[in-house]
């Protein structure tokens, strides 16, 4: 999917199915996104099915439940992408 009228941010053609993303909340737990799947609404609108997990200090994941955001508000959410 090529997305060119989110420019200004990250790529969003780096969102896909496996690749993972990060944010710190005001909890300052780190926040783990991982994308499930990429799909379109009735409008064309791009949205991103997404598993969630917050990590603990000892790098256990915890927590984990799935969310869809529009891809425009996912790439606001989790700025960082986990290599």
């Amino acid at each position: 999917m090529h997305f060119h009228w989110l420019r200004g941010r990250m790529d969003p053609d780096e969102v896909k199915p496996g690749e993972s993303f990060r944010r710190c909340g005001e909890t300052r737990i780190p926040e783990i996104a991982t994308v499930l799947d990429l799909r379109c609404d009735l409008l064309g609108i791009p949205h991103v099915l997404f598993r969630i997990a917050f990590e603990c200090s000892d790098s256990k994941r915890f927590l984990e439940e799935s969310r869809t955001l529009a891809l425009n508000s996912f790439l606001d959410a989790y700025p960082e992408r986990v290599r």
